[in-house]
């Protein structure tokens, strides 16, 4: 029996059978974080996955800027999941992507998929009892089942288990200024990395100075963007 959490890969056309709209999303590989390179990414970008090496002063940099308050959300309609499930960080940084897609548009989740099932009955819910509807959830291992019948290959969740997942976001805060928002099921809530004016070249902005400078030569770095064409 496969687990029901989906290892993520780098192009999870899987995500089609669970809502993601067959046109115009993708994800996509990001190469290289140089402005030249940026900007031959498709836009709209609607979401940004960071793998990263969660060890070291890195991670003691992440637990110092929550322990001071630092990037407290201000704001809402932003949904966000606690991780309470071991080796799900792909996942949860799937659905934090794919679950903060317009609610109506060209962008938006497919009618009565799976993931809007799921989401409009997570709405209700803190995001404690979000992870557990999410750990009765099948739609995942049925996500899995399709990509292994047609013949896609998937990467391990969590080879190394000092590597992590997230999503970056664009969301509005409460006075309307648009952010860049992290959004960690291992945080205490979303977290709020500063304005907005590009999603992905703020995300290659705060990738460099707050995740890779801080990680002491460690180049064990992944970056995927889920993004379209207007």
């Amino acid at each position: 029996m496969p687990s029901k959490w989906v290892p993520l890969e780098s192009s999870p056309e899987w995500a089609r059978s669970l809502g993601l709209p067959p046109s115009p999303l993708s994800f996509q590989d990001l190469f290289s974080l140089d402005v030249e390179f940026l900007q031959f990414i498709p836009k709209p970008v609607k979401a940004v996955l960071l793998l990263f090496p969660s060890r070291g002063e890195l991670h003691e940099a992440r637990k110092r800027e929550e322990a001071s308050g630092e990037g407290e959300w201000d704001g809402s309609g932003v949904w966000w999941i606690k991780q309470t499930i071991p080796n799900a960080c792909g996942s949860i940084g799937l659905l934090h992507a794919l679950l903060n897609l317009p609610s109506e548009g060209a962008y938006a989740l497919t009618p009565d998929s799976p993931l809007l099932r799921f989401k409009e009955a997570s709405l209700p819910l803190s995001p404690l009892k979000r992870a557990e509807l999410l750990d009765t959830a099948d739609f995942f291992e049925a996500a899995h089942k399709a990509a292994a019948s047609s013949g896609q290959s998937a990467v391990p969740e969590d080879l190394d288990v000092d590597t992590h997942f997230i999503t970056f976001i664009q969301a509005s805060n409460s006075k309307g200024e648009e952010r860049v928002v992290e959004l960690d099921g291992n945080r205490s809530g979303p977290f709020d990395r500063g304005s907005c004016s590009d999603l992905l070249r703020d995300v290659a902005k705060i990738v460099q100075e707050k995740y890779m400078a801080r990680a002491g030569g460690d180049v064990n770095f992944n970056m995927i963007v889920l993004a379209g064409e207007e």
